[in-house]
């Protein structure tokens, strides 16, 4: 089922919000464009989740660290998920606030805590809690859970920040909707994609939702069992998870292009991935997981490779570059796979030797520059080999690769440690 809203100008989306338009509220009126910071147009930025709007992990024009490293900061920030943005001088995460920081020294340039909606009777304070951020012409935009401190979600919000000073530009809150299942904004030139969550018996239906830069609606459309996967953008295209396959919508008015594997089953950690005109999604049904590549613009099935660990275990697709495909499985002994991106079949396998006392960590996978990064590690993509590798202490949330830009590679968890070439 589908319900697409067609474009129009601000006063007509609030009327329409408060005659009861599903899954959106209120559009703050100090919305504004907002004009591009200095050098936000690089192509070696890591402006959103994955990179960019194809999340794609990949930036060829981009740099990090090629040798040996060393910790240039650390920095506590609670809750840090698995997205920063790496603009400029300046890197942005969530949290429990949505946090600028400086990427030389990691000292903070602004934070911005969104304000609590009024909830009846919640159990406990609510919190805050920012999503990955995407920073685009000098905005940032991220969504917003509130709830307690220790899970649970009693609302949601999305909120959109100037991205110099930290002021809010404009909001839209959910109404109560209570799930947690936002996708990450992706960002175009002149839109921003997510998910909006539908409340308490939608299960996990969701309104894929297209807002202009200034936050007015373009359209929405229902989509049934969407997981809570990032939404992958390139071509006008935009690619959506569903416990039924992929379906992908036209960029300008949301209605469908194609669906293809009608009855292949996603796990919700293998996210899209758009790389060069293909489209590699990962298929989980027990007791294994099978890794298929489809033609972008028509859904084509082009090849699928199939492995057999635990499908309980994550996956992912990492990034692709001209050769290969990168992907990490869960319950086997390496660290990450590497396919051949023209026909599935294996070309290496990689596995991060482990000092005796500390951990490198190994989640996440980037291609920038000439080298592939995971976790606090850098391999050659050709083989495989270890360039570089560097342990960190392991926190209770984990330690994940989160951005490579700059000459940096940047490490999330319960803190953000930036890692940097070592000098002298």
């Amino acid at each position: 089922m589908k319900r697409s809203v067609s474009r129009f100008g601000r006063r007509s989306f609030l009327r329409s919000t408060a005659v009861g338009l599903v899954g959106l509220g209120t559009v703050g009126h100090e919305a504004r464009r907002a004009t591009a910071a200095p050098g936000q147009q690089s192509g070696g930025e890591w402006s959103q989740f994955k990179a960019n709007a194809g999340q794609s992990a990949r930036l060829p024009e981009g740099t990090g660290p090629t040798g040996d490293v060393e910790e240039a900061w650390t920095v506590s920030h609670d809750r840090i998920h698995d997205g920063i943005a790496v603009v400029g001088q300046t890197v942005y995460v969530g949290g429990k606030d949505l946090a600028a920081l400086n990427t030389q020294n990691g000292q903070a340039r602004w934070s911005f805590e969104p304000e609590k909606p009024a909830v009846d009777d919640p159990p406990e304070p609510l919190m805050p809690d920012v999503g990955p951020p995407a920073v685009v012409d000098g905005t940032v935009y991220a969504n917003v859970w509130f709830g307690p401190y220790d899970g649970g979600t009693y609302d949601t919000a999305f909120i959109a920040v100037d991205a110099n000073t930290g002021e809010r530009r404009w909001r839209i809150d959910t109404g109560g909707a209570s799930s947690r299942t936002f996708a990450p904004p992706t960002v175009t030139d002149d839109a921003v994609l997510t998910s909006m969550p539908m409340g308490e018996g939608y299960g996990s239906d969701r309104m894929v939702t297209a807002l202009g830069l200034d936050g007015t609606l373009r359209w929405q459309t229902w989509i049934d069992e969407m997981y809570s996967g990032s939404l992958p953008v390139t071509e006008n295209r935009v690619y959506v998870p569903t416990a039924s396959g992929v379906r992908t919508l036209d960029l300008e008015t949301g209605s469908t292009v194609w669906t293809a594997l009608p009855r292949v089953r996603f796990q919700p950690a293998a996210t899209p991935l758009v790389s060069n005109g293909t489209l590699f999604v990962a298929e989980t049904r027990d007791p294994g997981v099978t890794f298929i590549a489809l033609d972008a613009a028509t859904g084509e099935e082009q090849w699928r490779t199939a492995y057999a660990p635990d499908a309980r275990y994550p996956t992912r697709i990492g990034t692709a570059d001209d050769e290969r495909v990168y992907v990490q499985l869960g319950a086997i002994d390496d660290d990450v796979i590497a396919l051949d991106r023209t026909d599935g079949t294996e070309r290496w396998r990689a596995q991060i030797e482990q000092p005796d006392r500390e951990r490198v960590p190994t989640d996440g996978v980037a291609r920038v520059g000439d080298l592939l990064y995971l976790g606090g590690a850098a391999l050659d993509p050709a083989d495989g080999s270890t360039v570089w590798s560097h342990p960190l202490p392991v926190s209770g949330y984990g330690r994940e690769l989160s951005a490579v830009a700059g000459g940096r590679v940047y490490v999330g968890g319960s803190g953000l440690t930036a890692l940097t070439e070592t000098t002298g």
